[in-house]
């Protein structure tokens, strides 16, 4: 297992990409061994094949038919319609209409990407400040995976073996409790810095911005609806998501285009390559370790240092958010779930509510140097230079901080609505 350990961080170090860092680490140790290099080949060719999987590549379809149809164009006329009238509402809207695209399109980066098209000229004109609002559409799209549907909950999902549906259901009031943390900052921030208000609140307006959301509203509706129902499994509602992007964009906006189709599939099946070459390499990466009995090693580890769950949590938490900000979400999730299932269990920690506690913390990863993916994504979208985002960011981490806190040490927050619709 050392060998492993070094052969990984040397080949990290070197620079090549985390899936052929994992990859070439288990090769090295299987060719210097008795065991036939042939099983690299059997346990990639099995680290993919699973059915739940398919979900990862239908929800990212879905995510980019959102974007070009324009789905997320209309949720943020309605949400700016509602909250405008505030003082910094057009700021408060970046974080409204996240909570609506998270439950769309699963994925944080798609969700950034299209916030920062839309809402940084406009809070930038506005006043804001462009460091300010880049920042605040990356962190807002940090709801995306918690939210559902979520591609890494899909992920966790099937290396945890437990419920999507739970899952579900587990990531709404965390996703919320987010939302109202990062509402409050804005709410302070808008006061310190006398942010304008957008006018007066309109009921006409606000009617005619929800008569053309409606069908973008529905979305999040038709799917926790037609799963609560028993219509569809976990992972055929991924199927459904991207059928209602496609129905909707093409026929009831008629913004989405024929000839675009390629186009976003080729996309698609870049971003879900991704994905799964690295599910694959951890393939041989995790059999090692469990032959190498790393989790039950880890198990005795923790043992000796603390016997209470919650020590262990804030353990879990801090060892994350330091992975998070050197290392990928996905590689993290497939390189520790594994290790961490029988210590999870042997303090009797409910997998549900880890995986809650699992995604928040990746998600603050996604937003800290310097492998911040959306703090790259808004920069990029927005052509803002990454220092000022950076700048801004720090009373967002407080935030995300402060909600990752609620959710790891009120476990009813992850567990009341899985419980409810069991």
């Amino acid at each position: 297992m050392l060998f492993l350990a070094l052969g990984f961080t040397a080949l990290l170090i070197l620079g090549l990409p985390i899936f052929l860092a994992m990859a070439g680490s288990a090769i090295a140790v299987i060719g210097t061994g008795d065991i036939p290099l042939g099983v690299v080949a059997q346990r990639i060719s099995a680290g993919v094949q699973s059915f739940p999987l398919l979900a990862v590549l239908l929800f990212t379809l879905a995510g980019a038919l959102m974007n070009e149809s324009g789905i997320s164009d209309r949720l943020f006329a309605l949400t700016r319609a509602f909250v405008g009238h505030i003082r910094g509402g057009l700021a408060q809207s970046v974080v409204i209409s996240n909570v609506f695209l998270s439950g769309i399109s699963g994925s944080s980066v798609a969700d950034c990407a299209a916030s920062a098209r839309i809402f940084v000229p406009q809070l930038t004109k506005a006043g804001c400040g462009q460091g300010f609002a880049a920042a605040l559409c990356a962190a807002s799209s940090s709801m995306g995976p918690i939210i559902p549907p979520s591609i890494l909950m899909v992920i966790y999902a099937w290396q945890a073996n437990t419920s999507l549906g739970d899952l579900f259901w587990a990531g709404i009031i965390p996703g919320l409790v987010m939302a109202v943390c990062m509402m409050i900052v804005v709410a302070i921030i808008a006061a310190k810095r006398n942010f304008p208000k957008d006018g007066g609140m309109s009921s006409a307006r606000l009617w005619i911005t929800f008569k053309e959301a409606f069908w973008a509203l529905m979305m999040p509706v038709l799917i926790l609806g037609g799963f609560r129902a028993g219509v569809f499994t976990a992972t055929e509602i991924a199927g459904v998501a991207a059928a209602y992007s496609f129905v909707v964009g093409a026929f009831f906006y008629r913004t989405l285009s024929f000839k675009a189709l390629p186009r976003i599939l080729r996309t698609t099946a870049m971003e879900t390559a991704v994905v799964l070459i690295i599910v694959a390499a951890a393939a041989p990466f995790s059999w090692i370790l469990a032959v190498e009995q790393a989790p039950q090693m880890l198990v005795q580890a923790i043992k000796g240092l603390t016997s209470n769950p919650w020590v262990l949590l804030l353990i879990l938490n801090v060892a994350l958010l330091l992975l998070g900000m050197v290392m990928e979400s996905i590689a993290i999730m497939i390189i520790l779930v594994p290790i961490l299932l029988p210590v999870l269990t042997a303090f009797g920690i409910d997998l549900t509510h880890f995986g809650i506690v699992l995604l928040i913390n990746l998600v603050i990863g996604q937003l800290t140097p310097p492998v911040g993916v959306l703090l790259f994504v808004a920069g990029s979208v927005s052509r803002t230079k990454l220092s000022d985002i950076i700048r801004e960011m720090k009373p967002f981490y407080v935030a995300l901080i402060g909600a990752l806190a609620l959710v790891t040490y009120i476990p009813a927050l992850s567990l009341w609505l899985p419980s409810v619709f069991k």
